[in-house]
């Protein structure tokens, strides 16, 4: 990879239009723990067996690790957030699509909103979710899990930045630690996983401007 560098003239950016169906606002307002930061980072670990999260559980969790804290222009008049994790420019380009343990036949994939703090399911082709969920499960077992996936608008950081794959994947990283800190303070298990699962994950949405980062299952 080449080394980024910020762009003298950002490109212009639009945002990826999500084909939403349906939204329920999370709650905000939790009960805050007595915990030692150093324990939490030395405590953190990877685990593969789960119990079934609750909504008040990953709503929670996707509070402190992923909502927006305060929105500002940059010169160019592109809308900059601050969240809990860093992000090249603070230009976030990682989308967090959630599944929570099913319930009946399927699963269904929301859109986290990180402005209002509430998810949004998506309207999907059934085959294509389908297809998706087996790849994640030919990884590692999902039955008793949340799903949080990755979904990258790389062109969020392209438009400001020349070279800029390594950045947005870095930020995948820094993303996925946070969740895993945030999990460990709230005692859910986590688990990242190792699969981009590209072919589906394209499948979903049939975009260009979306790739695939990843995922990591949440549990109790």
């Amino acid at each position: 990879m080449k080394d980024p560098f910020p762009k003298t003239n950002p490109d212009e950016f639009v945002p990826f239009n999500y084909p939403i169906k349906s939204k329920k606002t999370l709650i905000r307002m939790f009960e805050k723990k007595k915990s030692d930061f150093l324990e939490i980072v030395l405590s953190r670990k990877s685990e593969r067996n789960f119990n079934c999260p609750s909504l008040e559980h990953i709503a929670e969790l996707l509070y402190y690790s992923n909502k927006i804290d305060a929105v500002f222009e940059d010169n160019s008049n592109y809308l900059l957030t601050k969240r809990t994790a860093p992000s090249a420019g603070a230009r976030h380009p990682i989308d967090l699509l959630i599944s929570l343990p099913k319930i009946g036949t399927e699963r269904t994939l929301e859109y986290y909103n990180p402005i209002d703090h509430s998810l949004n399911e998506l309207s999907l082709p059934k085959g294509s979710k389908e297809s998706f969920f087996k790849e994640i499960s030919d990884n590692l077992w999902i039955e008793n899990s949340c799903v949080i996936w990755f979904s990258i608008q790389r062109d969020k950081t392209e438009s400001g930045y020349e070279n800029s794959e390594s950045l947005y994947w870095r930020d995948a990283g820094a993303l996925l630690y946070c969740i895993q800190l945030v999990s460990t303070y709230l005692g859910l298990k986590t688990c990242p996983l190792g699969t981009l699962v590209s072919n589906s994950f394209y499948g979903l949405f049939e975009s260009d401007r979306l790739i695939s980062g990843g995922g990591i299952l949440i549990g109790t």
